[in-house]
């Protein structure tokens, strides 16, 4: 199992800090990072600079992520560039975010994200790519919940699970219980941990749907029940990686952040029956 953090986090501290990205990248893998998690538009956007960076640290690419307007935009292609891309790159995995509900049509809109993933994921077989989708926490997601990632999970035939352990907290389900449901068909598991209040004075809210707020904050410091997760992971054997993530977080100390969910991960998984982290070469 390799340990990834999310790319977008990563740069956005290296900017309020002032670093170039190479060293914020140098200092995570040091700390632990064995590999990174980035959007399909970040990959796009970077890749020139960014490759020969990663190829020199020797960091790969655990897998992508990236958004597709399925109910506004059911006949375009876009699925299928977003999937030669991360292909190409070496990508693990692609998680697609395929799209929100519209005002007066939730049957015509599910049924052309339906429609979508079920696309991506038979062209995504085609590039031996494997398609998830998570517990999106948008509100306009049908997907926000456990009935509604399970429901596209049961009618996509392939579709795989990307766990994210905070993002159940939107309508305040149980993360234990979520993972359950999906635990034979996860692939990969978003560690995002969630906090009453913040940290850090620039730490932002998240509004769940009862109206109270959470924050994201470092792995392990917070009341979603990583460490159980984890320790279900090693119960079941799993294979696959896990991936720090941070959004929301202070961008002035999302560095650190992440150097401090990275020892608290790593101190939970190197070594541990049915988890293990390859030695870097």
């Amino acid at each position: 199992m390799r340990i990834a953090v999310f790319y977008e986090n990563i740069n956005d501290g290296a900017k309020a800090g002032g670093i170039p990205i190479a060293d914020a990248l140098t200092r995570l893998r040091d700390g632990g990072m064995d590999s990174l998690y980035l959007s399909v538009d970040s990959w796009e956007r970077d890749r020139k600079d960014l490759a020969p960076i990663l190829e020199k640290l020797n960091l790969p690419i655990e897998g992508m992520h990236g958004f597709c307007n399925f109910p506004g935009e059911p006949d375009a292609l876009r699925y299928r560039d977003m999937i030669d891309l991360a292909a190409d790159a070496g990508a693990g995995h692609l998680l697609f975010v395929p799209g929100m509900l519209s005002t007066g049509n939730t049957k015509r809109d599910l049924d052309r994200m339906l429609d979508g993933m079920r696309k991506a994921v038979e062209y995504g077989r085609s590039r031996s790519l494997p398609i998830l989708m998570e517990d999106f926490d948008g509100a306009l997601a049908p997907y926000n919940c456990m009935a509604g990632l399970d429901f596209f999970l049961r009618n996509v035939p392939g579709l795989q699970c990307a766990f994210d352990t905070g993002n159940f907290v939107m309508f305040r389900e149980d993360e234990r219980e979520a993972f359950e449901l999906f635990a034979d068909q996860i692939c990969t598991v978003h560690l995002k941990d969630r906090a009453a209040k913040p940290r850090h004075e620039g730490d932002q809210p998240f509004a769940c749907a009862d109206g109270t707020q959470a924050y994201t904050c470092v792995t392990g410091s917070g009341y979603i029940h990583i460490g159980e997760i984890l320790q279900r992971l090693r119960e079941r054997q799993y294979a696959g990686n896990v991936i720090i993530e941070l959004f929301s977080c202070d961008s002035g100390h999302v560095l650190q952040d992440a150097l401090e969910s990275l020892k608290w991960v790593r101190e939970r998984t190197v070594g541990a029956r049915g988890i293990s982290i390859p030695a870097r070469r």
